[in-house]
């Protein structure tokens, strides 16, 4: 792509940049999870469907983790303040959906692991402070989600694991809830800070929706075969008057939502919307109540990928404003800081899961299918898996430069240019089912081809599922890139190689005119440049970037057109990125009614940065 070749720049300085982190990233609350029981499902198998949401520079590598054993007496510590854990002797091989996020990430990543064990969760913010439990050692967070993922056998034992972890350190987050599933059954454990919590076996017949509030009511603490409730805990909320048991001693009518979470915060606007939104799809009603929003249904109509996958894509009609991004008001299931979106279809040999992958948001890029356990596609990550483990909490700035080598980039510049150029919103999304129709069939059939593999040879098996991992993968990221550069037709240049955040001086940008553009007539109110997107908060709008400061319009490539070479402030042009990461940095301006906006890159300078003569053109991201 010849208008991004700037990221060519960062191969003469990247060796030589000493980084230090100073990430300026924008959170939002906005993850959702649907599980649907095997009698409720339309494949006859549990499917298990989740929007991560995460605002900033978030980047979505996946990897394979194979199988370990351990030394005896090895400690593990996932975070600094985390408390240091026992190893067991033998760690089973998973599948691994990182958020690699500059500031670390300790609750978003989705995991299956070899034994079929599926793992998703949800913030569930906001607590009583006068119940918050006390930690050990610093507690644990990330360490439950990486350590079910290594030691499960099934949905039940990593339960049991949680329940085990959360017993010895306490949680330090105020409040998750977790998903697990298998083949036979999805569990749900929803914690606390400290050691509260309430675990739940969602019924065969059951369709569950949960956004970022503890959504757990009715709960039948005198089911044990269904029911696990933690040491105290209902004890604690009828001291605190937060639960009356209908009849004195059977607590079988435990509301766990109202007795760990205020009033104000089940009424939350940011899990209120997409509440209201999935269970008018789910169950036809419009609900506007919090309080009688359902944790589960039996009477949605039966459900398979693609309305799991319809649902998790729902938001509000109207979520933008003009001329700025779509995705800016949205507060839906799919908003502007869903950064990916998964579903999985569990199956009796681990080795057949299906999954169906988006590397941005779901409404603007498809779902891929691919087979978890027989490894992603390499392209899918930038570092080995033992790498990004040592990365996950240190954020170096240069691993989240833009680079066009890492074709997931692919995906989010989709997303990127489609949310401004909302005009071709209803054509993307024609393009993106075709893609997901024809994929949908032959994800069926490697399917099949395999179960048949697995009578000779699992190797071959997975082999075979790897390669067709691969091959969807190359032939998706090709598909939205070729989509992507019809709606960025006109070539846009940075004409700096790095830029200083701090610095009151300078930098141009060039948009070149060619056949259909003539540059110097673009609205110059209406020009913005800045951060893609993908890369900026739920609240993140095109009019707050950087305005042209001054402008002139000039033949910059000898062509004979005349083009518009635009000036604005460093420090603008470069609000809300990464002191020692190469952005791509985005145009966004009008030509009359028409939504015009490409990009290019440069290195955001860190401090102290000196430019350097590079000695080698080989690029290690």
């Amino acid at each position: 792509m010849e208008r991004i070749t700037m990221s060519m720049k960062f191969k003469a300085v990247a060796a030589a940049v000493g980084i230090a982190l100073s990430a300026l990233t924008f959170n939002a609350i906005g993850c959702s999870t649907v599980i649907v029981g095997k009698d409720a499902s339309k494949t006859g198998t549990i499917i298990i469907g989740h929007n991560e949401d995460n605002g900033g520079r978030i980047l979505n590598p996946q990897y394979w983790v194979p199988p370990q054993d351990h030394a005896d007496g090895e400690m593990i510590k996932f975070e600094p303040a985390a408390a240091s854990i026992p190893q067991v002797k033998h760690t089973f091989g998973f599948y691994w959906s990182q958020t690699f996020d500059p500031n670390g990430a300790s609750f978003s990543d989705g995991f299956v692991n070899e034994n079929g064990v599926v793992i998703v969760t949800n913030a569930c913010t906001g607590i009583y402070e006068d119940d918050v439990m006390p930690t050990k050692d610093g507690g644990i967070g990330y360490g439950i989600r990486r350590l079910m993922a290594e030691r499960a056998t099934s949905a039940r034992h990593a339960i049991d694991i949680a329940i085990d972890l959360l017993g010895k350190y306490g949680y330090f987050s105020e409040g998750r809830t977790y998903t697990v599933a298998d083949s036979k059954e999805a569990w749900q454990i929803a914690i606390h800070q400290g050691n509260t919590w309430v675990a739940r076996r969602v019924k065969d017949n059951e369709v569950v929706y949960i956004p970022n509030n503890f959504m757990m009511n009715h709960v039948d603490a005198t089911d044990t075969e269904n029911v696990i409730v933690a040491p105290g805990m209902i004890e604690r909320a009828i001291k605190n008057g937060r639960y009356k048991p209908a009849v004195p001693g059977v607590y079988n009518d435990f509301n766990f939502r109202v007795a760990v979470a205020p009033a104000e915060r089940r009424a939350a606007g940011y899990s209120l919307s997409r509440n209201n939104l999935a269970w008018k799809k789910l169950i036809g009603q419009d609900i506007t109540d919090p309080e009688k929003f359902p944790y589960s249904t039996t009477q949605a109509k039966k459900m398979g990928v693609e309305e799991v996958e319809n649902l998790l894509r729902t938001h509000e009609p109207q979520i933008g404003d003009d001329p700025g991004w779509y995705h800016h008001q949205g507060i839906g299931l799919c908003r502007p800081t869903t950064h990916e979106s998964g579903v999985y279809v569990l199956d009796k040999n681990p080795l057949l899961i299906t999954g169906y992958r988006t590397m941005a948001r779901p409404c603007e890029t498809p779902y891929v299918p691919f087979f978890p356990l027989a490894a992603p596609a390499k392209a899918a990550a930038f570092m080995s898996w033992d790498k990004a483990t040592a990365e996950h909490f240190k954020g170096t700035p240069e691993l989240f430069s833009f680079d066009p080598d890492w074709q997931s980039f692919r995906f989010v510049e989709l997303a990127n240019i489609v949310d401004y150029n909302r005009d071709a919103f209803k054509d993307n999304t024609k393009f993106v089912n075709g893609l997901e129709k024809a994929w949908m069939k032959d994800a069926a059939a490697a399917k099949t081809q395999a179960a048949a593999l697995l009578g000779f040879s699992e190797e071959k098996a997975r082999a075979y599922l790897h390669a067709f991992n691969a091959e969807v993968f190359d032939k998706a990221q090709y598909a939205v890139g070729e989509e992507a550069r019809k709606l960025m037709p006109h070539e846009v240049a940075v004409l700096a190689d790095t830029i200083n955040p701090k610095s009151e001086k300078t930098v141009d940008v060039v948009l070149y005119s060619d056949a259909k553009l003539d540059a110097s007539k673009i609205d110059l109110s209406r020009t913005h440049a800045g951060v893609g997107r993908s890369s900026i908060g739920t609240t993140g709008v095109v009019s707050a970037l950087a305005k042209p400061v001054k402008h002139e319009v000039k033949d910059m490539n000898g062509d004979g057109r005349k083009d518009m070479v635009l000036t604005f402030k460093a420090k603008e042009i470069a609000q809300n990125m990464i002191p020692g990461a190469t952005y791509d940095i985005w145009l966004y301006t009008m030509d009359g009614k028409k939504r015009v906006a490409g990009f290019d890159t440069a290195l955001i300078e860190p401090d102290g940065y000196k430019p350097v003569k590079a000695k080698s053109e080989t690029h290690d991201r």
